[in-house]
């Protein structure tokens, strides 16, 4: 493991003692002034820190939130059909799937930093091949490479808040993980929006690459390499394949697995369907449609503060059946209203935001279960669950591009479906979860 120096030391010890954030004073230092100074740079490393791996894990979902205002523009510059279009969300939803069950693993037996330096350094490659593209095939390669080096980010990111906080303050953690996260996904469109209007759609990707960079330059400047390795784990031989079939075998892990990847991929229906909807359909701008496109992904955000002060008073039982009920009831009221004939952008718009609350709700619930069903291949863990989720969020995707007939049906009925798998997996195997 390479030196990271007495202050990270130090921050990896105030981690572990105390896994409700309450930063406590280093051990073995005598001196009253010595003491003080050490802590407050220890309290200002570990922000920084976990700034760090909110940069790492929100990137992927950032990436795509910068380009999707710019579809429609793509398919009119290119000539383009919605269903082709679709294949730079398709292709980087499955690479990001794909390379979490690389990066999983890799940090595991690696080490969390190398796996972070190697995403950041293919993420950069592919943002940068995507700003100098001349065709759309050529920005769907860029986008494969993006995604899988994103994925790095998006697995280790869990791996490490698994590393520092333990079982028992995961799930706090992880809620406050996400709802940083979101702050910065739901800005995203609304950059993208105004990037179009004011360069083209080129400017997304040059951005992604600027951000790529930071994220490389910070990582190893400042991230502790986190993953502590027993004796038994290092004379372990198990194989890569038998870690994820044992996996699969575990029905408390698949009850939070494919929950979480149902729920996950009902918000993909709003991000690759509502584009074509509010610019086509309803003639919003791009940048207009970023602002109702943000308002709605903060949706997500309240419900990932909210998951934070709920789990401890309610348990994640309740959350979890709860943030189910809210995603079906507001798409059965979109259908409803749709059905009647009168659905108008704004309450569109406003029902889409208290769906994202129920999806805020769950996952970090669902996450940090996932983590706890298996502590000894977080990594592992945190890798499939990606895969899994990504995979399912591409297929939806390219669904809504082959189904869209310029009404908003297309994109609530999937979502009406997919929240009612979720909520009849939930219930047959939460026995097994909780």
């Amino acid at each position: 493991m390479p030196n990271i120096g007495r202050p990270f030391a130090n921050i990896l010890a105030v981690f572990r003692s105390n896994a409700n954030h309450q930063f406590t004073m280093p051990p073995m230092l005598t001196d009253a002034d010595r003491r003080t100074s050490v802590s407050s740079q220890s309290r200002s490393a570990s922000v920084l820190v976990f700034a760090v791996l909110v940069l790492c894990s929100s990137f992927g979902e950032v990436a795509t939130g910068l380009i999707v205002p710019a579809m429609p523009a793509l398919g009119e510059i290119y000539n383009k059909t919605p269903g082709t279009i679709q294949l730079t969300i398709v292709s980087f939803a499955v690479s990001f799937g794909v390379g979490q069950l690389f990066f999983g693993p890799l940090s595991d037996r690696k080490g969390r930093r190398a796996a972070l330096i190697l995403g950041a350094s293919l993420t950069l490659v592919g943002s940068a091949t995507a700003a100098m593209a001349d065709d759309v095939s050529l920005i769907i390669i860029g986008r494969a490479v993006q995604g899988f080096g994103a994925a790095s980010g998006n697995v280790v990111a869990r791996a490490i808040v698994r590393d520092i906080y333990g079982a028992d303050g995961s799930a706090k953690a992880m809620a406050t993980l996400f709802a940083l996260m979101s702050g910065a996904i739901l800005a995203a469109p609304m950059v993208g929006g105004v990037l179009l209007d004011l360069s083209s759609w080129r400017a997304a990707f040059v951005l992604t690459s600027v951000a790529a960079l930071v994220w490389l330059v910070l990582i190893v400047l400042v991230m502790p390499e986190t993953r502590t390795t027993t004796k038994g784990q290092e004379t372990e031989k198990e194989t890569i394949q038998s870690i994820y079939f044992g996996l699969f075998r575990h029905r408390g892990f698949l009850a939070f697995m494919i929950t979480q990847a149902l729920g996950y991929a009902g918000l993909y229906c709003f991000i690759a369907g509502a584009p074509y909807l509010f610019i086509e359909g309803f003639g919003f701008t791009p940048t207009n449609y970023g602002v109702i496109a943000a308002i709605v992904m903060s949706g997500f955000l309240i419900g990932s503060i909210a998951a934070r002060y709920a789990i401890p008073k309610w348990g994640m039982n309740w959350v979890i059946v709860t943030s189910l009920a809210i995603m079906l009831g507001a798409s059965m009221i979109l259908i409803g209203l749709g059905l009647l004939g009168w659905l108008p952008a704004l309450i569109i718009a406003a029902l889409e935001y208290v769906f994202w609350f129920g999806v805020g709700l769950l996952i970090p619930n669902t996450a940090a279960g996932v983590m706890m069903s298996h502590p000894n291949v977080a990594g592992a863990a945190a890798a499939f669950l990606g895969f899994t989720q990504m995979c399912t969020a591409a297929a939806i995707s390219l669904l809504q591009g082959l189904i869209y007939d310029g009404t908003v049906f297309p994109m609530l009925t999937t979502q009406l479906a997919l929240g009612a798998v979720a909520w009849a997996v939930w219930h047959c195997l939460k026995k097994y979860a909780v």
